[in-house]
């Protein structure tokens, strides 16, 4: 027989006594990508070891079972709501608290709740974002997108939390159209090794700020880590790298310099002065803006048919496409539900997303994907607050103009990058120190004589095979590779990539001299030669092709004086190579060590 209910009530009320006495709440901040600000906080509970569980999932299952789920999360999302006040004091931030979505069926509830809670702190329902997960989620889709468009009606940002790691991720970021996507660090940890996690979590990346969302990326612990999240384009980080979760509010700052000094802005063909001299001025609305607003800027601004809508932080909410409004412009009583103030019609109605995109983004790689996808134009940012707007055609004027630039700078045989790429990869080591890093130059031996007696035809075809390896380096080991021009070619890697790129450099003379037998006939193979004139007019024995590899390893903390120091040490390492008829030369520069010595140098 079920519990009477003045039993089961003194449980919950006994249960929620011995929370309030023994729980506590933590916070763990959510810090801009680029600049290290402190953007957010996240509420975690701590404590939980105290009431007698191993981890805060079966605290919240035993509420569960309790029938004393609500009382348990509004208890702790009270107290992080006080709290976060207090560190609202010193600095504008957001609140990120974790809903268990077994309490969405009561959203109406849970929503006058928080209101209530927000407005004792003086805080509004956009200063808080709900993070809802798969986990313990048994609504129906339907019923799951009517809960969540309830809680936005309240105000609440939505995050969708742990992304990827389920298997209906992608029906919930349809159902929730979410402000935020947090990424698993399942995907996190490995990502600087691993180019599949690099690619999958690109995609994430693309997809969600075309929908208008932004990307945090959880549980950083290495500057590695960080780096591949910003080449990824995460536009928020979270992890102990930033900070750990804490109970003391003094352990918090508004600016991590864990982040902030790890940032070199990354070379970007389309140029900031570019993106900025195409933003347009347009009309922008506010959350609080009327339909009368709109219908105002619409009848003024007959030129603009899209208006972005910020709310009271400088956040951009999404927008408004005039072609939405229209029927309610031209009806016959549309003026007069606007004009109306008993009606229940808002600007927020009209509101939907757009692509969003970070101003410290590097906008080439992403700008074609952006450009398809982007009918609607994409809001530029800084910090998550509005910068400006790209309507689609300056999109496109971009995008074109980014294909001439590309164009000009790659090498037109192999579609490689040119110099000017490795210009700015040189220039990184110069500026950015904080990092080991490999240069390597590759040189084709025996070039000249292979072309002579083939023909630039199979000359040709010998460099695009060279070209084929390398760029397999680029695909599935994340390196930067590109041809100086001729039968030179560069080889650039960062951080744990350089462990890969030594491995695949060190083998590379085997693999190319091997493979590109296939460019000889069968008596060349076998006598292992070709005949062949020297610059002189002489005739000689020249070996089959292979290469000569110079590999140049800076040392985290090293900053080489100039570009030119690099070029000249790359250029002498080669030289040497040449000399001693080694195929795979490698030198370090750096701390307490400027060159590694010959008995170390590996052939």
């Amino acid at each position: 027989m079920d519990n009477p209910l003045w039993q089961r009530d003194f449980q919950v009320s006994q249960f929620i006594a011995e929370a309030k006495q023994h729980l506590k709440v933590a916070m763990q901040p959510i810090a801009d990508a680029s600049t290290g600000e402190a953007i957010a906080y996240e509420a975690l509970v701590r404590g939980v070891d105290k009431l007698g569980f191993a981890h805060p999932g079966e605290l919240f299952n035993h509420a569960y079972t309790q029938g004393a789920l609500m009382e348990l999360d509004t208890l702790l999302i009270s107290g992080a709501l006080k709290i976060h006040a207090e560190l609202r004091k010193s600095h504008w931030s957001l609140l990120f608290v974790n809903v268990d979505g077994r309490l969405l069926e009561r959203w109406a509830e849970l929503g006058d709740f928080l209101c209530q809670e927000l407005k004792l702190h003086s805080l509004r329902p956009l200063d808080l974002c709900i993070e809802l997960s798969e986990t313990h989620q048994p609504l129906s889709p339907t019923d799951f997108a009517a809960a969540v468009e309830g809680l936005r009606k309240f105000g609440f940002l939505i995050a969708v939390d742990d992304f990827g790691t389920g298997n209906s991720g992608m029906q919930m970021l349809y159902q929730s159209s979410p402000d935020f996507i947090k990424i698993d660090r399942f995907f996190i940890e490995s990502m600087p090794d691993d180019p599949k996690k690099r690619l999958l979590v690109t995609s994430i990346s693309d997809l969600a700020h075309t929908l208008g969302a932004r990307v945090i990326a959880e549980g950083i612990e290495t500057v590695e880590e960080l780096r591949a999240c910003r080449e990824v384009n995460s536009d928020l980080v979270q992890g102990y790298l930033v900070a750990r979760p804490s109970l003391d509010l003094s352990d918090f700052s508004p600016v991590y310099e864990t982040v902030s000094s790890t940032y070199a802005r990354p070379h970007d063909p389309t140029g900031a002065g570019a993106i900025g001299a195409l933003i347009e001025d347009v009309a922008v609305l506010s959350e609080n803006d009327s339909i009368q607003d709109l219908i105002d800027l619409l009848l003024l601004r007959t030129e603009q048919s899209v208006f972005p809508v910020i709310d009271r932080h400088g956040m951009p909410r999404g927008a408004v496409r005039e072609t939405d409004v229209k029927p309610l412009l031209y009806s016959q009583f549309g003026r007069d539900l606007a004009d109306n103030p008993t009606t229940s019609l808002s600007l927020m109605d009209y509101v939907r997303p757009i692509a969003t995109i970070e101003s410290n983004t590097p906008f080439a790689p992403r700008l074609e994907f952006i450009a398809e996808k982007a009918g609607d134009g994409v809001i530029i940012t800084k910090s998550l607050r509005y910068e400006g707007y790209l309507s689609s055609a300056a999109l496109l004027k971009l995008s074109n103009d980014l294909r001439i630039k590309e164009a000009s700078s790659q090498n037109p045989l192999s579609g490689l990058p040119g110099n000017q790429a490795v210009q700015a990869f040189l220039n990184s080591c110069v500026n950015d120190t904080e990092i080991r890093r490999i240069l390597s130059y590759i040189d084709i031996d025996n070039f000249k004589p292979f072309n002579d007696k083939f023909g630039f035809e199979i000359g040709d075809r010998a460099l695009l095979h060279m070209a084929s390896i390398l760029k397999t380096f680029e695909r599935e080991y994340g390196l930067f590779v590109a041809h100086i021009g001729g039968d030179d070619f560069f080889v650039g890697a960062e951080g744990k990539k350089c462990d890969s790129a030594e491995t695949l450099l060190d083998t590379l003379n085997a693999e190319f001299s091997h493979s590109a037998q296939q460019f000889y006939g069968q008596s060349d193979i076998d006598a292992g030669y070709i005949m062949g004139s020297t610059r002189d007019g002489q005739q000689r024995r020249f070996p089959l092709l292979g290469c000569t590899v110079a590999l140049l390893e800076l040392r985290q903390g090293h900053r080489p004086d100039g570009t030119e120091v690099l070029t000249q040490a790359l250029g002498a390492l080669k030289s040497e190579a040449r000399t001693k008829g080694d195929a795979f030369l490698h030198e370090i520069i750096g701390k307490n060590r400027d060159i590694m010595p010959d008995n170390q140098r590996s052939a």
